[in-house]
């Protein structure tokens, strides 16, 4: 029945999307910068339990605000209230029909559908429990700037009661039964005059019982971490790696000890549960390819699912709400921002509600390709491959480098490509080993190779690139930020035949300077830790850190440089690009230097946007564009 509603929306369903996109035309407008970076229109998006009301936040200038949409009449209102309350609200719940907890740039207020009456509750909302005993609605909140301090609120009342955890060590993630009482807490510790770390995880039977450890792990050991707490309370839910390569979810049993059955996994992906998972039933799983899947246990939502991906193809759709009255669907793709849809489940009517970015164009963007390759030591390499519009000869292209590099980039609307895309250039997005999501064993070969065969990676990227006959072998240039940012001035001095420019933003130049810098990673010995897993500082010395260092190597790079930092940047401070700049004008290279003003580490404000692409835009168009010379 399910399944059958959806058939019958196909047809609307398209012609609401066609109504999404601008006319069509013979040569639309070049894609803009301010058009492309600019901030969505609307953030999120949540239906009520009732349905009969979205909570979304929008954007209103410069700031944001909370937008409620009447479901019935697609009417919406700003909920604004006097003094503090809701300003720039980031995230908002459904508490229950009526009432709502949004969090903000102060907090998170508990406000009724008029908005005019905020009650403080903490620095974050947590979830609702049992009602007390007179059948009160109770909800939990972090208290203010303690994560481990857990108000139970009573809302009738105002009354509220800290959740006792009273144990040794800093807790840093726990799990609530359905009282709000901490049952299964992980706490770290750290070793005085030294950054050894370890990781314990405890389980109490009761409130009123003493604490039991589980299991203890040092930092950089493979550990699982509990997910829930089964009904029966003899088992938990956890994910590990436990005797695999990927991250899958397992039964772990309070009796024995030990991880035991597995719940859910897949081969070569990663999975996660976006959604609360009870005794191991899961609701859904998402896996963490290269596109993602989501998967549905209870078969009247996989229904829905899959006939949600029938109308909406080649899309990532997330549904949520009732089937029974109301649905909200999320769906997103490479070439589309995203929108919001409402399904009325009886009436199988289906109506669009916004547009995240309704000035992007999507039938004007390209689509982003899975491709692999191999690199020279016969490790698959997958990769994200954006053609531009334009056919025939082989073209210009931009390397594109993703930061972490323990992260990844992912199958979305990715402004930076669709703008190389517009302008012509072919975009290759390798997710060179050390990249996150495609198993154990791919992340940790890239450990201590930063420079080694990290690179190599991405230079084999580029010859598949050159081979496959999508890019012309003299017109490619490099570009990346943060780590991306070392890649790219790595790869201009280690091979300078393969690019005619680079360009970094907040990019580290010298891996032996980021282990001592200032920066937030070295302000704590978690971060220091991980830092030196990534880099294999335990067992290289500073002599071979030089030999991959830009800034060590300055000279050696013969192609025109862009370098440019945000003067606020605490994760890769803006020393990092000044040392670069000040070496390569030393050696005489071609570099444009540039501090963006009260920018941290990325590019938030318009003007500094136009500013670093503006100038990204000139670079590429002079070295490798239509303007440069053959």
């Amino acid at each position: 029945m399910i399944a059958s509603v959806f058939r019958t929306l196909l047809h609307p369903l398209l012609w609401l999307l066609c109504l999404a996109a601008a006319p069509c035309m013979a040569e639309p407008p070049i894609l803009g910068i301010k058009d492309a970076l600019r901030l969505p229109a609307y953030l999120s998006m949540t239906l009520s339990p009732d349905g009969k009301h979205i909570a979304a936040i929008a954007r209103k200038g410069e700031a944001s605000k909370l937008v409620l949409i009447d479901t019935a009449t697609m009417a919406s209102r700003f909920l604004e209230s006097e003094g503090p309350a809701m300003e720039n609200p980031s995230d908002v719940d459904w508490v229950d029909d009526t009432r709502l907890a949004v969090d903000s740039d102060h907090g998170v207020d508990l406000i009724d559908l008029s908005g005019t009456y905020p009650t403080f509750l903490g620095s974050r909302y947590i979830g609702k429990v049992n009602p007390d005993s007179a059948g009160n609605v109770r909800i939990l909140a972090n208290g203010y700037r303690t994560p481990a301090y857990i108000a139970r609120i009573t809302l009738r009342t105002g009354e509220s009661e800290v959740v006792n955890f009273h144990m040794p060590g800093k807790p840093v993630w726990w799990i609530l039964d359905d009282n709000g009482d901490a049952r299964v807490v992980s706490t770290i510790s750290t070793a005085i005059w030294s950054d050894d770390t370890s990781i314990t995880h405890w389980y109490r039977a009761a409130q009123d019982k003493p604490w039991e450890k589980l299991a203890t792990f040092g930092y950089s050991d493979e550990h699982w971490w509990p997910q829930s707490l089964s009904r029966d309370q003899k088992s938990l839910v956890v994910r590990s790696r436990h005797d695999r390569d990927t991250f899958a979810y397992f039964r772990y049993s309070l009796e024995t000890r030990s991880v035991g059955e597995l719940l859910a996994g897949h081969p070569t992906q990663d999975i996660y549960v976006p959604d609360t998972e009870t005794d191991g039933q899961f609701r859904q799983i998402a896996s963490a390819g290269m596109k993602p899947v989501v998967e549905w246990f209870d078969p009247a939502w996989a229904a829905m699912q899959k006939s949600v991906d029938t109308a909406l193809p080649d899309r990532m759709n997330l549904i949520s709400g009732s089937l029974t009255n109301k649905l909200l669907i999320y769906s997103y793709s490479d070439v589309d921002p995203g929108q919001w849809l409402l399904l009325d489940v009886p009436s199988a009517s289906l109506r669009k509600v916004a547009s995240a970015k309704p000035e992007i164009d999507a039938g004007a963007m390209r689509p982003m390709q899975v491709v692999r390759y191999t690199a020279r030591d016969g490790l698959s390499i997958p990769a994200y491959l954006t053609l531009p519009s334009a056919t025939g000869a082989a073209k210009p292209a931009v390397i594109l480098i993703h930061g972490g590099p323990a992260a990844r980039d992912g199958w979305s609307f990715n402004p930076e490509v669709q703008l190389l895309a517009a302008r012509g250039y072919v975009v290759l997005q390798p997710q060179f080993r050390g990249s996150s999501g495609f198993g154990k064993a791919f992340m940790t070969a890239g450990y201590g190779q930063w420079g080694l065969a990290m690179q190599d990676d991405i230079s084999d990227g580029v010859r598949w690139l050159v081979e496959q006959g999508h890019a012309d072998p003299q017109r490619i240039c490099i570009y990346g930020a943060s780590y991306g940012g070392y890649a790219a001035m790595w790869g201009l001095a280690k091979t300078p035949e393969l690019y005619r420019c680079g360009a970094s933003f907040a990019g580290v130049s010298d891996i032996a300077y980021m282990l001592k810098d200032d920066s937030d990673t070295n302000a704590g010995a978690t971060g220091r830790l991980a830092t030196n897993i990534l880099v294999g500082g335990a067992g290289r010395t500073k002599q071979a850190f030089d030999q991959v260092s830009p800034l060590k190597n300055a000279a050696r790079i013969t192609a025109p440089v862009l370098l440019a930092h945000g003067e606020w940047d605490r994760r890769v401070p803006i020393e990092h690009g000044r040392k670069m700049h000040k070496a390569l004008k030393e050696a005489n290279k071609e570099v444009e230097w540039m501090i963006l003003e009260k920018e941290g580490h990325g590019i938030y404000h318009e003007d500094n946007r136009e500013k670093f692409y503006g100038a990204l835009f000139k670079l590429l168009e002079r070295t490798i564009g239509a303007g440069a010379p053959p």
